[in-house]
């Protein structure tokens, strides 16, 4: 479902994992999900954790040869694009997450990524140290959707502006978790 969310067939034909690496906001959706997967991202120089290779992607100029992560169980894993455009429309943000839970439901650990929160794929730390110890609940996710916020410095483009994206993180954010 993330793949089918990243452009339409053509542009799918046309790009490669590793460009999408280098996309700028509003672009980039795919690198969304494979921060949230704690991906690790190999070059012909070396290999790095995605966090790492994001934060240092604008001076790189090796050659990205493979990208590696662990296969989440499917209902830990989730991802949502949000944009104007239905279905294959540049983002209005994207966020992923992968959430760990025991029986009961409740959260051990969080990974949460957001797209269109800066100028290239981040973590939403506050919120995956709110989620912990919480169920996914309107009353429980809360504290989490509050700071979601937090550390964020949100692109303006012609598809919307730095406090609409801030404005509706939160909204889909919540969604995310409850869906």
């Amino acid at each position: 479902p993330t793949v089918r969310a990243v452009g339409g067939p053509a542009i799918r034909n046309m790009a490669s994992v590793g460009g999408n690496l280098f996309a700028p906001a509003p672009y980039g959706d795919f690198a969304v999900a494979l921060l949230a997967l704690d991906a690790n991202v190999a070059t012909e120089d070396s290999e790095v954790p995605i966090e790492t290779f994001l934060a240092g992607r604008d001076a790189s100029r090796s050659i990205v040869t493979s990208v590696t992560f662990a296969l989440p169980r499917a209902e830990s894993f989730r991802f949502l694009k949000v944009s104007r455009v239905k279905p294959k429309g540049v983002s209005v943000l994207s966020i992923a997450a992968l959430l760990q839970r025991i029986d009961n439901g409740t959260v051990t650990a969080a990974r949460i990524a957001l797209g269109c929160m800066a100028d290239r794929p981040m973590r939403a730390r506050a919120a995956e140290k709110a989620l912990l110890g919480c169920r996914l609940t309107p009353d429980e996710i809360a504290p989490a959707l509050a700071v979601a916020n937090e550390g964020t410095t949100p692109i303006t483009d012609p598809v919307a502006s730095a406090w609409y994206r801030a404005e509706v993180l939160p909204v889909h954010l919540g969604r995310l978790l409850l869906e």
